[in-house]
């Protein structure tokens, strides 16, 4: 039986975060020959010329993806989400009348709020794609008030979620204990399946041309994301100093889509060693490029705060470095990064991020990089673990799985 999958993402397929995290995902589903529909919410600049949607739709058409998208509304803030929510709604219903859809598939948790009034129609089945903790994630992060009525409103929201849902998705094995703690005593007829945050193996892949030898003009640091609220940069620059203390000439990349003022404002409050810092660069590349930079490197950072919601996510930078051959220096606390790194060996993890750490772990990272199966050991833990294949896998079990199970009620 052919399953016929309505996909809700109300982040942009054109959005970074779509070309990187949901675009690959929908090519190789709808390739599988399964009936797939997407629904997103695109931003209006993305959408001023028209010829960038139109190139992405056919290429999904190509692959047996059937694309609408309504524009995203930013303000006023509740207002426009429920205007858009109120829009999905009337859209995806139109849609599965149209085309006898019964598996509605929604990413995070806004597209949730349409997914589980769509849910309510007979015959239908709800994926809950939760990724990682959002409601809790925003007020860590600042952008909401701790206690307050938004974050209140959705952490009752999210209960509703995972009550209604058929099956729930998250990124983690710690996210996923969580989740299950909190159904405990609520129907479990839903499964919890832990599909990380994966890559396109074919398009991030080691480089195959021959390498200049390391250390000849230091070794080659690269950051890949944005900046700023999770992501720790004074934490790195500390951790860069010290390597350009202990490898004199070592270079910093910075490839990110934010203001480079944020890179400078963070250099000025550490009191940044000047020599060390004519050799950070910061730049942005398309998507396609990104595998380009990494190659280059000979070891990719990141540091995120550590937070109860962090333990639900997969930084989609890890994935893309081991895919590279590169290993990773991460600190502890984020998903199931620190047990993958030290079971695999593909990296380094510090416990705490103080200067006695940054300096112990340049070391380790030195030591790592004189071992010759460490690239080769790095592509085959993103590979076993990490392989959009294998997460496209994951997901087609869960649609059958849905298919053949009846709704109750």
């Amino acid at each position: 039986m052919v399953q016929r999958v309505l996909y809700i993402s109300y982040d942009g397929l054109l959005d970074p975060l779509g070309y990187s995290q949901v675009q690959p995902y929908l090519k190789a589903l709808g390739k599988s020959g399964i009936g797939l529909w997407v629904l997103s919410f695109e931003k209006p600049e993305r959408l001023d010329d028209g010829e960038e949607s139109t190139v992405l739709r056919d290429k999904l058409a190509l692959c047996g993806v059937n694309w609408r998208y309504l524009r995203y509304h930013k303000r006023p803030a509740m207002a426009a989400t429920a205007w858009d929510v109120t829009r999905g709604i009337l859209t995806g219903l139109w849609l599965i009348a149209c085309h006898r859809i019964r598996i509605i598939h929604a990413r995070s948790y806004i597209a949730a709020l349409v997914g589980l009034v769509l849910c309510i129609l007979p015959g239908t089945r709800f994926l809950f794609d939760m990724r990682g903790f959002w409601a809790d994630e925003r007020v860590e992060g600042g952008l909401w008030p701790d206690g307050g009525v938004v974050y209140r409103m959705f952490k009752r929201l999210e209960k509703s979620f995972l009550e209604r849902a058929d099956a729930v998705v998250v990124l983690s094995r710690r996210g996923a204990d969580i989740v299950e703690q909190w159904l405990v005593g609520c129907n479990p007829r839903q499964p919890v399946a832990v599909i990380p945050t994966c890559v396109d193996l074919e398009l991030f892949k080691p480089d195959d041309r021959p390498q200049k030898p390391r250390n000849s003009n230091g070794l080659r640091l690269i950051y890949l994301g944005s900046l700023g609220t999770w992501y720790l940069i004074e934490e790195m620059l500390a951790f860069y100093a010290a390597l350009w203390s202990r490898v004199p000439g070592s270079g910093f990349r910075v490839l990110t889509p934010s203001d480079p003022a944020v890179l400078k404002s963070a250099m000025a409050r550490i009191d940044f060693p000047s020599e060390a810092a004519g050799n950070i660069t910061v730049d942005s590349l398309p998507y396609e490029r990104v595998p380009e930079a990494l190659q280059e490197a000979d070891c990719s950072i990141f540091f995120i705060k550590p937070s109860f919601s962090k333990q639900a996510s997969c930084a989609t930078k890890f994935a893309e470095s081991l895919a590279c051959g590169l290993p990773v220096v991460i600190n502890a606390g984020v998903g199931d990064h620190e047990r993958q790194v030290e079971e695999a060996g593909v990296g380094v993890v510090l416990k705490q991020l103080d200067h006695r750490h940054y300096r112990r772990g340049v070391e380790e990272m030195i030591s790592l990089l004189s071992d010759s199966s460490l690239a080769s050991r790095c592509r085959e833990t993103a590979e076993g673990g990490f392989s959009l294949e294998g997460a496209v896998q994951a997901y087609l079990k869960l649609y059958r799985g849905l298919i053949s199970t009846p709704p109750e009620g």
